[in-house]
Order: C-alpha cells, then sequence, then structure tokens
C-alpha cells in the first residue's frame, strides 16, 4: 500500500502522559473532512446527461461511501453511460478535483480535532475510497503531518474497498496500531461497516445519508467542538469482538441452523422442487387442483414495511428471496453496501421458524462481460460454483436463487451463442453440488416470445429448455416492459405471449418447474420538459401500490384504467424549481393494482405453471396481496 510521503519513524508518535487516547483515528474523506457530496453529485448528473441519460438525487445518495469502481458500474447500469468503468472514474474525478481547486469545503470541527489529535500525538490515517489524484489537493490543504498515512481507493487490492475491512486494516496497521485501539470516523453505513468489519469503533456523523445505530458505534451531529479527550468515551467501552474477515451471511448463521437441525431430528421430510413447500415442520394448508404457490422476492429497500407484515406473508409463500446479495467476482458474493443489518437481520429472524423457505437471490454485479467469461472457463466456473456453495453453506439456507441478468442487459446479442452452452455447464454444475446438499437451485430470467422455426424474440442465451432439466424452479420475469419510455410494465397480451413462448421451449414434463414473476408496482416516466430543470429533478422513479393513490390525490390526476393492459395511468405536471432554475415536468405513471395481479396469476394457472413469484414485498399493499391469494387458491373453472 502506499503511503503519504513520510519516513517510518515520522509514522507513529509516542501519546503523551495524561488523559487515555486512542492508538489512532482513522478519517473518512469525503463527506466527513470534506463535504464533497454534493461536488460528486454535480459530476454525475453532468456526466449521465452528457449522453442523454436522466440521473436523480435518490441515486446519487444510493453511491455515498461506495468505492469508485463499483460506483461507476453502477452509473453505467442506472445512467446508460456506455463507457468504461475507468473512463467514468476518471471523468467524475475531473468534474470534482476541478471543483475542489476552486474551493475545499471542510467539514465543520474536522480540522480542528485533526490538529487537537496531531498535538496530542495521536497518529492519523485517511481511508478513503476516493482516488490518489482527488485526495492529494485536499492533503496538500492540511499541514504536512497531519496524516501518517493515507489509504487510497485506487491503491486498495480490487474487490476489497469498502465495505470490505481491508482499507481500515491497512489504515490502522499504518500506523503501528492494532484495529481494537482504533477509532474510525465515518458518514455513510458503507464506511461504517468497513470499520467495524475491522474491529475498530466508529463514531458516526451523518451527512447525506442516515446511518444505522450498531454496536461499537456511537453517532453524533458533528465534530464541532470534539476534541481528543473526548474520545474517551467511546474508546473506553468494551472491547468489540475481534474481527477475522468479512462475512456478509453471518448475520443470517445459527438461525437457520436451528430451524434445519430442528427439522432433522424430528425426521420431518422435505419436499424439494415443486408444489406448496412446508420446510418447519407447520403443515401447509392443501391447496385445490389448479391453484399455485406463491413465491416472493425481498429487496433490502422494503423491509421498513416488509418487517411489519411478515408473520402474515410468510404463512402464505412458498420461498422467499432476500434480494440484497451480488456476484462481483469468482469468489466473491457480498451484502449491499446500503443495506441495514439491523433489518436484514430481523428479516431474516422473523423467516425463522416459518414454512417459508429461505432461498436468497445472487445478483450478477460484474461488469458486462464478466460473469460470461467467468463461465466460459471450467476453473473459473468450477471455483464459482464453490464460492456459491460457501455462501449458500455461511446462510444454511434452503437453496440458491440466481439472478444473472448482465448476459440479457449487458453483454450484447452477438455474445449469446458462445454465452449460451457454457451457461447450461454451470446451471447443471451447481444444481447438482447444491442438491447434493439438499438445497434447491431456482433460477431468476427474462422469458422468450414469438417462438418459430427460426428462432425467437427474448431472451434465448439462457436456453430456457436446458437448464429446466436441471434447476428446480425457473422464475421468468415477465415485467419491465416499458424502462427508457412512459409505457405498461407488463402488458397483458405480452405476458401472454411470453408465457406461450417459454412453454414452447421448456418440454411439457418441466413446465410444473416455471414460475411467472408478478409486478404490483409501477413507474413515474418523465415525458417532456419546459424551461432548465435543477440538477436535483428527478428522473423516473418507481411507484408502488402502496404510494399512488396518494401520488394521484397530491397532483390532482385522474387515474384511467386500461382494459387491455389491465393497468392504470395518470398524467400531471410537476414544476421543479431551486430558486436558480425552474422547469416544468410533463410526467406519466403506469401501475399493476389488485386486479392485474389476480389477472396475471390467472394466465399462469392456466399455462400449467408451478407457481408465480411477487416483485416484491413492501410494494404490495393488502388489497394486492388478497387478490394474489384469491387467485393463486381459486380451482380452475372447466
Amino acid at each position: 500500500m502506499t503511503l503519504h510521503d513520510l519516513s517510518p519513524d515520522e509514522h507513529v508518535a509516542d501519546p503523551p502522559h495524561g488523559p487515555r487516547l486512542p492508538a489512532a483515528v482513522l478519517w473518512d474523506m469525503d463527506g466527513t473532512l470534506v463535504d464533497t457530496e454534493p461536488y460528486w453529485f454535480a459530476a454525475e448528473f453532468d456526466l449521465v446527461e452528457s449522453f442523454g441519460g436522466e440521473w436523480s438525487h435518490e441515486l446519487a445518495r444510493e453511491l455515498v461511501g461506495f468505492d469508485l469502481i463499483d460506483a461507476a458500474y453502477f452509473i453505467r447500469e442506472h445512467g446508460n453511460v456506455p463507457l468504461p468503468a475507468e473512463e467514468i472514474v476518471e471523468r467524475l474525478l475531473d468534474g470534482v478535483v476541478a471543483r475542489l481547486h476552486r474551493k475545499i469545503p471542510w467539514r465543520p470541527g474536522a480540522r480542528e480535532l485533526l490538529a487537537d489529535l496531531t498535538a496530542a500525538g495521536v497518529p492519523c490515517a485517511l481511508v478513503t475510497m476516493s482516488w490518489r489524484r482527488f485526495v492529494d489537493p485536499i492533503v496538500a490543504a492540511l499541514p504536512r503531518r497531519t496524516f501518517a498515512a493515507i489509504v487510497a481507493g485506487d491503491e486498495v487490492p480490487p474487490g476489497e474497498g469498502k465495505p470490505h475491512p481491508t482499507p481500515y486494516l491497512v489504515g490502522a496497521a499504518a500506523c503501528g496500531a492494532d484495529p481494537r485501539d482504533c477509532v474510525a470516523i465515518e458518514d455513510s453505513p458503507t464506511g461504517m461497516r468497513s470499520a467495524l468489519a475491522a474491529g475498530c469503533r466508529v463514531i458516526g456523523v451523518p451527512n447525506e445519508v442516515d446511518l444505522p445505530d450498531a454496536p461499537d458505534a456511537v453517532l453524533i451531529d458533528s465534530l464541532a467542538g470534539v476534541r481528543a479527550v473526548d474520545l474517551l468515551e467511546l474508546f473506553d467501552r468494551p472491547r468489540p469482538r475481534t474481527a477475522t474477515g468479512f462475512d456478509v451471511g453471518a448475520l443470517l448463521v445459527g438461525l437457520r441452523r436451528r430451524r434445519r437441525l430442528v427439522a432433522a431430528l424430528l425426521a420431518i421430510t422435505v419436499v424439494a422442487l415443486v408444489g406448496w413447500v412446508a420446510t418447519s415442520g407447520d403443515d401447509a394448508p392443501p391447496l385445490p387442483p389448479g391453484a399455485v404457490p406463491i413465491d416472493a422476492w425481498a429487496p433490502y429497500w422494503t423491509l421498513g414495511d416488509t418487517l411489519r407484515e411478515t408473520d402474515v406473508r410468510f404463512a402464505d409463500l412458498r420461498e422467499v428471496s432476500p434480494f440484497w446479495f451480488g456476484a462481483r467476482g469468482v469468489d466473491q458474493i457480498v451484502s449491499d453496501e446500503n443495506s441495514t443489518i439491523a433489518l436484514t437481520d430481523d428479516f431474516v429472524g422473523r423467516l425463522d421458524g416459518s414454512r417459508a423457505r429461505l432461498v436468497p437471490s445472487i445478483r450478477d454485479e460484474m461488469p458486462a462481460g464478466g460473469m460470461a467469461a467467468i463461465l466460459a472457463d471450467p476453473t473459473t466456473r468450477t471455483a464459482h460454483v464453490e464460492a456459491i456453495l460457501r455462501f449458500a453453506d455461511r446462510l444454511d439456507a434452503d437453496g440458491i436463487d440466481l439472478d444473472y441478468e448482465q448476459f440479457a442487459f449487458a453483454d450484447g446479442s452477438a455474445t449469446w451463442e458462445a454465452t449460451r452452452p457454457h451457461w447450461v455447464a454451470f446451471v447443471d454444475e451447481l444444481a447438482a453440488r447444491l442438491h447434493d446438499d439438499d438445497r434447491t437451485l431456482t433460477i431468476s430470467i427474462p422469458g422468450v416470445w414469438n417462438v418459430t422455426e427460426l428462432g425467437s424474440d427474448g431472451y434465448w442465451v439462457y436456453d430456457h429448455g436446458a437448464i429446466a432439466e436441471h434447476a428446480d424452479l425457473i422464475r421468468i420475469m415477465a415485467y419491465d416492459y416499458s424502462v427508457a419510455e412512459a409505457g405498461p410494465i407488463a402488458p397483458l397480451a405480452w405476458v401472454e405471449a411470453v408465457i406461450a413462448g417459454t412453454s414452447a421451449v421448456v418440454p411439457e414434463e418441466y413446465h410444473d418447474k416455471l414460475v411467472l414473476g408478478v409486478p404490483s408496482y409501477g413507474s413515474n416516466w418523465v415525458e417532456s420538459t419546459l424551461g432548465e430543470c435543477p440538477a436535483s429533478a428527478e428522473g423516473r422513479t418507481n411507484i408502488t401500490a402502496r404510494n399512488v393513490e396518494d401520488l394521484a390525490a397530491r397532483r390532482g390526476a385522474t387515474p384511467v384504467y386500461d382494459p387491455i393492459d389491465v393497468e392504470w395511468t395518470f398524467a400531471y405536471a410537476l414544476t421543479v424549481d431551486d430558486g436558480a432554475t425552474s422547469c416544468v415536468q410533463n410526467r406519466r405513471v403506469h401501475w399493476v393494482d389488485a386486479e392485474g395481479v389476480a389477472a396475471r396469476i390467472e394466465l399462469a394457472r392456466r399455462a400449467g405453471w408451478g407457481g408465480v413469484a411477487l416483485w416484491a414485498l413492501g410494494y404490495e399493499d393488502d388489497a394486492v396481496w388478497q387478490a394474489a391469494l384469491t387467485a393463486s387458491r381459486r380451482p380452475l373453472a372447466p
């Protein structure tokens, strides 16, 4: 690791006699030492808009604390910026560094505390995911020996940026300190998780995003007036548990193992693959002929709403897929940096003991072509299978759901012919290994339609027919029909075509493995704009059954029902004004309501498919939930 330009004997000063102080203080930079988040936000807006994309303050906030390369992948995907990740980072840095040369926006109390720590002989390290050329002008504006070491984002091993503990472990080592004797100062949940995973105590100073409560962390409003001796209150607390590594599944271990152990001791026969599955020992109510079970994804950002309803929802679900894990390399499966440990832990705790099966989703979060390259090499393919098996074992999961969408939406159709056989070989190998461990494999993929002898429309790269032999369930994501422009979410005729096309390429003996993904959400698009919008103006946003009626009422809009698409829509004008610039956005909303959910479930039942999956828990309201239950359990009419 490259350190700041100090000789080794200058890195650590012996603390003076007197008050007990931390062995070292490890500083985050963006949002903690300097308030540069607005600079990053502005650079992101400039970059995305230069390519004709849309960005929002909400999306920008999601990137707070991210490693820059990870942020670049996110911007490329969500901002439609067709550049390599490294070039996206460089362009962002150009914009931010230019603003820094005009003014460095110091956070209140930060420089004063740094000076006090230096005077007290407490070494400090700067631990930031920003790159060196961004860090240098800020450090140059401070006294020369302010930092004993600098850990910059472009100097951390690939894949080991925050929330991995490596940055803070390196920072502590550079100061000659045990991380358990260090205090880290952070402003983001991602950074807090990194420091806590390294074993540090953390002072959280919220800036752009809220910070979670966590053991070995205290939250304060500002560093203004804080001195070195004021860190004693945190430092004198009992030492945290030593961190031995960053284990994204640690919070789930034990809960699921207790359930699996109890099930084994009671000699409960686990019915896997299809049907209404009960793995907790509770007998599930029998379903009438033609009825289908319900699965659901559970994204981390809806857990605040979902937790209140888990007792009711879990009793009626077959599989529940926590949606906060991603594959970022051959053997790297990580938890989303923006998920909240307290909420995810609580969610899984409530899932423990229910009849619903824990089947966490793993998203392909690699750059375009990354996963295809892993699967193309038998050695790395097997290594990736082993990583997934370790992940499943750490969580003691009942199964795994693969959500590898980059093949379809990032790699380009010219790669599909080469990728398809490697994907099938991977599914075959992974399914066999999971089955050996008494676990199941679910695959979440888009479908195909308009199947002819010459081929089909849709995403044939996944070779639905070939993988059906190996996978236990295949969820077909029949939604997001309209993305770039305003339009229906899942028009009924298109859903029918997807069901027919997928049924045509999957052998009939495996139709009971097919699960229809059903949306219970909508989107809110900008159709046109008058005037110059502020940078804070939002582009496309998501809406749910829980908030759409309130939105229509607040905007004075009249919803209109479309009996063809079986969806609702309305339009309204929104004035956006930040005091400097002003515009009027003409916006249009489309969404699927309870009736629409029921209609799509009915299509799956009549096709003889083996279930439906709701996207997503927390999007539905009680009306949607009751409609789904009624539609899924209604006997088929002759």
